[in-house]
């Protein structure tokens, strides 16, 4: 049997091997069905978008989530491995509400500590959700950072989110964004929260002297 040879976009040969990996059931019928409902209430701009969206909901399944290498968040559960790109950043910019607090404007990195005097290390999960959710209990916190400080971190966030406009390449509605309506749904499943992201607006691709050229503006 013949088998064609794949390359990739750089021209080198592609080989498929068969390896541990993760994935993410993006093929469960409730969470898709929750997911169809934020895609509902987006505003998309153009009936062409909505489409492609509603047509990578009727083919998404499994998605594998993980990598051994390259830069990015190490899975919770096995920390050998690390989430692939497009699977991470889907809420990235929940962070952006409060991150003027965490670090220094001039503190790429984040090792310059904020107006909140927060050390990373002292962000656990816990505390992250008494800033997202608004009925997690102060009470319930293990922490030696005062509820006045907490506050202003939720505050800000509970001012500043949902997102009102993300602008994307169409390239990315087949994962990345789409990806993005499952997780929102999953973490703030319910719509009165107002957690939704509010517009996507996809753009499209202009061809240069023949060559396809792909501008993108991130709001």
């Amino acid at each position: 049997m013949f088998f064609p040879i794949i390359k990739s976009r750089s021209g080198d040969e592609c080989v498929v091997a068969l390896c541990d990996q993760w994935l993410i059931d993006y093929g469960n019928k409730e969470w898709k069905d929750d997911a169809r409902r934020v895609l509902q209430q987006l505003n998309v701009f153009s009936d062409e978008t909505r489409q492609n969206f509603e047509g990578v909901f009727d083919w998404l399944h499994e998605h594998a989530c993980s990598r051994s290498y390259g830069l990015g968040t190490k899975l919770p559960w096995d920390k050998q491995y690390l989430i692939e790109s497009l699977s991470d950043s889907t809420i990235y910019m929940a962070y952006y509400t409060v991150a003027h607090l965490l670090q220094q404007q001039d503190s790429f990195d984040g090792q310059k500590i904020g107006p909140a005097n927060i050390n990373p290390s002292e962000m656990t999960i816990d505390l992250w959700d008494y800033i997202f959710f608004v009925n997690k209990p102060y009470s319930s916190l293990k922490t030696n950072i005062s509820k006045e400080t907490l506050d202003l971190l939720r505050n800000e966030f509970q001012y500043w989110y949902p997102v009102d406009l993300r602008s994307s390449g169409k390239d990315l509605i087949p994962n990345h964004l789409t990806y993005s309506l499952y997780d929102h749904v999953a973490i703030w499943p319910n719509q009165e929260e107002n957690r939704w992201p509010k517009a996507f607006r996809a753009n499209g691709h202009l061809f240069l002297n023949g060559e396809k050229v792909i501008i993108k503006f991130f709001i």
